[in-house]
């Protein structure tokens, strides 16, 4: 807005001009705006220099912009009361439009007071919020509201009660300060953004991996009837007696508590600061070294997480209070048995790491231990007699040596005599294989020719039937074709002689035929009494012949047809 020029103030003298009567007078000044403008005008005015002032006081001052990943709390500062003891947050009102009973009331109790509000709010721009009446802070919710994959959140309540002595979670039905029951999955939480309100503590998922067995521990729950034992029953705070089979799992590690512990086999070397050296009967010092291979018994994994685990890990413990004791407590108690020398025997170490294992798995199972195999690699005895025992024990092979020479070469003679009794048994047998072969082939020879002989005569037996059948079968054709081409030539003859019967005799019925054939040909006529045509007629006028006697053939004929 362009500035406004004061008037100038008049002082009663006059220019140099004026004076002498000669001079320019310069013009007047303007008058100012505010004395002589429009009423109407300076309204306006002041009406639009106060929005640009309301305006820029919300836009400057009023105005809270929350970028994206952040929220906004808010610190009320305009109350006339304070909260009690040491409450800070003023919990979030129900909502107005389904419980405006609730809001009422809530309003009703915290409407005056001063704190940190427990609601925040999101991404966006605020203008309702005025720094006279409020703190307001902008907080980056990335590494406190937003539970990133692979992590579980646990919420934990910072406003409310503080929880009885007995109690470890907070109940969300009640106004109290501690962990919340439920579990937060990957995911943006603004409910639980507010960092003075809540803290969300990223934990990893329990992961019982294939092998191992998961000890369950209840934090939040009833108190055991007998806290005194170390398992307690199912349900109860404590270590419960049953596992947790392997998977994925979200556990809120203060209501629960999962330690997977491997139950597969182990091996305990018994070598380095391990190994282990007894007295022998006769007082020598003896090294052993080996290995015990063992695993923990799933039904036994919580009470012995309980006794030796002690927080830490449970297999190196296992090791050290149970393998490693007994292993060395039974190595001297069977080891003191027997004499320094009788451990460079074979037998003796045989005999010695059975009795050692048998005794080993037999204790160790009873702290829940399974002992899979005891081997005992190496056993040292001292220098000082390890030689000379060594000497004799290589003088005792030797002599085993030599007698199994002599056993061998016994052996071989025997063997030499048997095959040769073999060789003389077998030529005999082919002498008498070869005999029955030439017996039975000539026997064989015989009942071929007598079999072939026979074979031959029934075969000749049967062509001379069939031959006959043969014949007798021809002779039957023949007649039978015979007979039938005579019914075949009667039954051709016989349409024939009923015509020839019913005219009288051949010459009628030949006369009947011809006419039959040329009449439909002629049309006209052109004769005379005296001709051949004539003679036709006059034979229809003339009496009709006797018929012909009967031939022999014609009698045979008749006789056939009846």
């Amino acid at each position: 807005m362009p500035a406004i020029r004061p008037p100038r103030v008049a002082t009663g003298a006059m220019d140099e001009g004026d004076e002498h009567g000669g001079g320019h007078r310069p013009p007047p000044l303007p008058r100012s705006f505010w004395a002589d403008g429009s009423p109407v005008v300076k309204a306006v005015l002041l009406v639009l220099i106060a929005a640009f002032v309301y305006l820029a006081y919300f836009w400057m001052i009023r105005r809270v912009h929350v970028p994206s990943g952040h929220v906004l709390v808010l610190v009320k500062k305009d109350g006339a009361k304070s909260l009690e003891g040491d409450q800070v947050i003023i919990p979030g009102p129900p909502d107005q439009t389904q419980d405006p009973g609730g809001y009422a009331a809530w309003v009703k109790k915290y409407g005056d007071y001063n704190g940190i509000l427990e609601h925040v709010y999101p991404e966006g721009t605020y203008f309702g919020y005025s720094p006279f009446d409020y703190d307001r802070e902008v907080i980056d919710i990335s590494q406190t509201a937003i539970v990133p994959s692979g992590k579980v959140g646990v919420v934990i309540k910072k406003f409310g009660q503080k929880l009885p002595p007995d109690q470890v979670m907070a109940e969300p039905t009640k106004d109290q300060r501690g962990p919340l029951p439920h579990l937060l999955q990957p995911g943006r939480y603004n409910q639980y953004a507010n960092p003075y309100a809540y803290e969300i503590k990223m934990v990893d998922p329990v992961q019982v991996n294939p092998g191992e067995r998961g000890v369950v521990t209840l934090m939040s729950s009833r108190p055991a009837k007998n806290p005194n034992l170390y398992l307690v029953e199912e349900g109860e705070q404590g270590t419960q007696k049953g596992s947790e089979p392997e998977g994925f799992r979200y556990i809120n590690p203060f209501e629960k508590r999962i330690m997977p512990v491997s139950i597969r086999s182990q091996r305990f070397e018994l070598t380095g600061d391990e190994v282990i050296t007894f007295p022998s009967s006769d007082s020598f010092e003896i090294r052993l070294e080996g290995f015990v291979e063992w695993s923990i018994m799933p039904d036994k994994l919580p009470l012995i997480y309980v006794e030796y685990g002690e927080g830490g890990d449970l297999i190196p413990l296992l090791e050290k209070n149970i393998i490693l004791p007994y292993a060395r407590s039974f190595c001297r108690v069977v080891g003191s048995q027997y004499n320094a020398r009788d451990f460079i025997s074979g037998d003796t170490k045989l005999k010695f790491q059975q009795e050692f294992e048998s005794k080993l798995r037999q204790a160790c199972e009873a702290q829940g231990v399974e002992v899979l195999q005891a081997l005992v690699r190496d056993i040292v005895p001292p220098e000082a007699i390890k030689q000379p025992i060594n000497d004799r024990e290589v003088a005792k092979q030797q002599i085993l040596q030599y007698d199994q020479q002599i056993k061998t070469a016994a052996t071989d003679a025997d063997r030499t005599t048997q095959e040769e009794m073999s060789k003389q048994n077998a030529a005999l047998g082919e002498a008498n294989k070869q005999v029955v072969t030439v017996t039975k082939a000539a026997e064989q020879a015989k009942d071929v020719a007598v079999t072939k002989a026979q074979q031959e005569l029934a075969v000749s037996k049967l062509r001379l039937d069939a031959a006959k059948q043969q014949a007798e079968a021809q002779v039957a054709k023949g007649q039978a074709d015979a007979q039938v081409i005579l019914l075949k030539v009667q039954a051709e003859a016989e349409p024939l002689r009923q015509q020839v019967q019913a005219f009288g005799d051949g010459e009628s019925f030949a006369r009947y035929f011809f006419y039959q054939k040329v009449a439909p040909s002629l049309k006209t006529i052109l004769t005379n009494t005296d001709g051949p045509f004539a003679d036709i007629f006059k034979q229809f006028a003339a009496p009709p012949s006797a018929p012909p006697k009967k031939t022999e053939a014609a009698k045979v004929t008749d006789a056939g047809a009846h």
